[in-house]
């Protein structure tokens, strides 16, 4: 071969290793699709996870969530994030092959295998040939076996970790599947040689598109499968229930959020089949619930259907019920109701309702599982109403006349009525609320109450006398706050109490928890799920809510909510109609409120501001009815038994009072004295009808008095006794100083006066001074004794004494209670385990027995301590005010104890 020929050919040689290299180099990185990674996951998928972003998923779930020690409680949970950590913390991902298969959405396809066994299965997409060969290299390395499924290698590689399976691995077209079920991969390949995939599914399409890519992860449903899906964990009397979630929608696509405290899912349902569940809503706008204002707030678990077009709503509902699986059934019963009143049932009924309808349930009792379940329609008056439930009363052949009354008290009942045993009102409303209770039936306002029992309908009409609906429940108010304004369906539940409620349906081979585990939930506050149709598609929201440290519900006999926060001591006062106790507060608005002994609020009234004083009742007219005096800084007021001024009430005081008014009746004859002391630092005596008394020589202090006038009464002689910054003042009836002590001493501004020893030789006015030293008055002579045993240094304190003859002297600072014997020598002297407002409230349970209340306002906590300093058992309970202890009832045998609570309610403890 010539020169020239050894050219040409070394030419032509280099040529072609030139276009081979370009032709290997373009085939190792030749791009796959990364769209094609959904034609590996298997068509009957019930749930699909898409992962979009696999770092940020792992780190939210690794460090960003404060539930994870919670979930971990749960033995299937715990394998997921032993996987998540064993991928985390080993150098599975460290290569950057399959570091690379993070850069793609990964999705995850949950499968059903046999009758009653479930695996996951992973797909990742490849990036290009060049991706492929390492990853190749990497598994074929490392496999422990492998064999042949249709043309195609599976590979077994075992996992050197506990609770680890072995996990199987394929590729296909561009598309990795790993999977501890090799079915599951076998069913991945066979996917993929059909032609057919989820990418062609084009409900499923429309959906996709509708998500979020910036968000972690989108989940999706696919309902048709879902009752195969869900069977196994289902109890076999409740397998039946499975087929519901076919008929829910078709598809359903939602995006995955997560924080510190809460899981969130948004996205939509779509749905063009009438059959459907959620065609109900076709057309329909949602609308704002207000039945959060009459369920009651010891609700658990309930579901309820808000929409704009009755009408509309109506149609789609008879149009989903001729649709269904139970169309003759229906027919069959609703035709005779037909031929008899000329209407379909479904218009009869859902004519009287404005829109709004619920099912809920309250705390879940075991051994009557139908005890507390509610039907709850919110109509367009009772009195239409009514009406017309008589009309099918009459047709169901019930009687029309209430069965019973519910007596709340004197002045409020309830007429309960017969509801409908019938198959047709079950059948048709069954659509939307499954095993009804139809049994009973009343009113509360305007809302349609059906109940399995008489007890049940009391119970819901009483929460609601006292306001304590879920409107007021402190937790799920802003546990709404994650929805929107409006909705067509809201699902809710407290999860706590979700197992109890759903144990009798679940198979208690999947559903057995620990205590351990029910304890862990009580971390877990709700979960609600809300839908609303929006431009043909429906727009949902899921959200749980973690509140590990939420209050414990108090354990009253009632409570009854206001305006706004307790502001005052509760007083409890006397309804001289029945000689009954009833509660007088006042809100931190400057509301005034009476309430009954079953804690009804009879009236509410505005005050121009505070009361400063005790509640007083005197009996203005003589005529043994009564009624309440008290004072504001500007005004005197004296109110009747229904809220109304009496006489010539109230007064506008002539200057700021600057104490709370004191009402005596020397000589009990109802010729009542009041002292008030105003800003002109003057003493004035009213009668009970707001003129001056004349023979009243005005007093005027030297400084501003700020405690309640004192009257005591002590071998034949009257002291009226008050006190301001510089001195105290001990004046005869008239005015005049009947004692001058020996010794000037400021008093503490928090410390009454007490009577020790009354009627005997020994008696003494007793308090303490500005530093708590014990300062004694001797009377008549005015000798007075300071005593610095008790001394208090630099901590305001509160001084009262417990027994008149031989008394134990009591000492309150924000963090002590401390007691001393009528020698002072200290008893008692105990560090409260939680600070404490300045002030004791002393309660005379008999002669010998006496009692201290204190309250704290920043733990939300009152105590109630013995004459030795223990506390009293039951002790301390939740309250936010000082507390009033009696009997509300003249037939109680057990006290009763009044006290404000958080959220505005006012709370009736009782007392053993």
């Amino acid at each position: 071969m010539t020169k020239r020929n050894l050219g040409i050919f070394g030419i032509i040689l280099i040529f072609v290793a030139v276009i081979i290299a370009v032709f290997w180099n373009l085939y190792r990185h030749q791009s796959f699709s990364a769209e094609k990674t959904l034609d590996a996951v298997p068509l009957n998928s019930p749930l699909i996870l898409r992962i979009n972003s696999a770092e940020d998923f792992v780190e939210t779930l690794q460090n960003k969530i404060n539930y994870k020690s919670d979930l971990q409680a749960f033995e299937s949970i715990s394998k997921f994030f032993d996987l998540i950590n064993y991928i985390d913390t080993t150098s599975l991902f460290s290569g950057s092959a399959f570091k690379d298969l993070l850069k793609a959405p990964i999705y995850v396809s949950v499968n059903k295998i046999g009758k009653n066994s479930f695996e996951w299965a992973m797909h990742f997409a490849i990036q290009n040939q060049a991706h492929l060969n390492d990853l190749k290299s990497w598994i074929t390395n490392r496999h422990s076996e492998k064999r042949i499924y249709t043309g195609f290698s599976i590979f077994k590689i075992s996992i050197p970790a506990n609770n680890i399976n072995p996990l199987f691995v394929t590729w296909q077209n561009g598309v990795l599947t790993v999977s501890p079920s090799s079915l599951i991969v076998e069913a991945s390949i066979r996917q993929q040689q059909t032609g057919h995939s989820l990418r062609t599914n084009p409900q499923f399409s429309n959906l996709n598109k509708t998500t979020n890519p910036g968000s972690i992860a989108s989940l999706f449903f696919n309902f048709s499968l879902l009752p195969g899906f869900s069977e196994p964990f289902l109890a076999p009397k409740a397998k039946n229930n499975a087929s519901f979630f076919g008929r829910i929608s078709s598809w359903g696509a939602l995006d995955l959020q997560l924080n510190k405290e809460r899981l969130t899912l948004n996205g939509f349902l779509s749905n063009k089949d009438t059959s459907k569940f959620s065609s109900l809503f076709e057309g329909v706008k949602p609308r704002k619930s207000s039945l959060h204002q009459v369920l009651p707030s010891d609700i658990k678990l309930f579901f309820s259907y808000n929409y704009d077009d009755p009408l509309r709503f109506i149609e789609n509902l008879k149009r989903y019920i001729q649709n269904s699986d139970e169309a003759k059934k229906f027919e069959t019963v609703n035709q005779s109701y037909k031929n008899a009143t000329g209407s379909h049932f479904v218009d009869a009924f859902f004519n009287l309702v404005e829109g709004e309808a619920a099912l809920a349930f309250s705390n879940y009792n075991a051994s009557n599982p139908k005890e507390g379940r509610f039907l709850v329609f919110r109509t367009k008056g009772q009195a239409s109403t009514l009406s017309e439930l008589k009309q099918m009363q009459k047709y169901f052949g019930v009687s029309t006349d209430p069965i019973t009354w519910y007596k709340v008290d004197e002045s409020t009942t309830f007429p309960i009525y017969q509801g409908f045993s019938e198959e047709l009102p079950k059948v048709a409303l069954g659509y939307l609320f499954p095993d009804t209770p139809l049994q009973y039936f009343s009113f509360y306002r305007n809302y349609l109450i059906f109940g399995d029992s008489q007890k049940s309908l009391e119970s819901f009409l009483y929460q609601n006398i006292l306001k304590r609906t879920l409107q007021s429940h402190p937790y799920f108010s802003s546990f709404m706050e994650n929805f929107a304004y409006e909705e067509n369906l809201f699902l809710f539940a407290e999860i706590p109490h979700l197992i109890s409620f759903l144990q009798p349906s679940l198979n208690p081979d999947y559903f057995h928890p620990t205590q351990e585990q029910m304890k862990i939930l009580f971390n877990f506050y709700g979960a609600g799920i809300q839908l609303s149709n929006s431009s043909g598609l429906h727009y949902v929201t899921a959200c749980a809510d973690y509140t590990p440290h939420r209050d414990k519900e108090p354990r009253t006999i009632w409570q009854s909510r206001l305006d706004s926060a307790v502001a005052i001591k509760p007083a409890l006062v006397v309804n001289h109609y029945t000689l009954e106790k009833e509660i007088m507060v006042q809100d931190k608005l400057n509301n005034l409120y009476l309430i009954n002994n079953m804690g009804r609020i009879l009236w509410e009234k505005p005050l121009d501001g505070p009361i400063i004083s005790e509640i007083h009742q005197i009996d203005y007219y003589q005529n043994n009815k009564l009624q309440y005096l008290f004072n504001t800084e500007k005004k005197l007021y004296l109110l009747d038994r229904n809220g109304n001024h009496v006489a010539r009430y109230p007064f506008t005081l002539p200057a700021k009072a600057t104490n709370g008014v004191a009402v005596f009746d020397y000589d009990k004859n109802r010729n009542y004295r009041l002292f008030l002391a105003l800003e002109d630092r003057k003493i004035y005596l009213f009668d009970k009808t707001g003129a001056r008394v004349t023979g009243w020589n005005i007093p005027q202090t030297e400084g501003i008095v700020t405690q309640p006038v004192q009257f005591f009464r002590t071998s034949g002689k009257d002291y009226i006794v008050f006190s301001d910054q510089y001195r105290n003042y001990i004046m005869d009836r008239r005015g005049n100083t009947r004692v001058r002590p020996n010794k000037i001493f400021i008093r503490n501004n928090l410390s009454p006066f007490y009577l020790e020893y009354p009627n005997s030789e020994k008696s003494a006015l007793v308090t303490t001074t500005t530093d708590g030293s014990l300062a004694q008055i001797l009377l008549p002579s005015g000798k007075t004794i300071i005593r610095p045993q008790t001394k208090v240094e630099n901590q305001p304190h509160y001084f009262a004494i417990l027994y008149d003859n031989k008394p134990k002297y009591v000492i309150v600072t924000a963090e002590q209670l401390k007691i001393y014997n009528n020698n002072l020598h200290p008893e008692v002297n105990k560090k409260l385990e939680s600070p404490v407002k300045v002030i004791a409230d002393i309660y005379h349970f008999s002669s010998t027995d006496y009692k201290i209340g204190l309250v704290s306002e920043k733990e939300s906590k009152i105590f109630l301590y013995n004459s030795d300093g223990t506390l009293y058992k039951g002790f301390p309970l939740k309250g936010t005010s000082r507390f009033s202890i009696g009997f509300l009832k003249s037939s109680a045998y057990r006290f009763n104890l009044i006290t404000g609570g958080d959220y505005n309610f006012i709370y009736n403890y009782r007392v053993e």
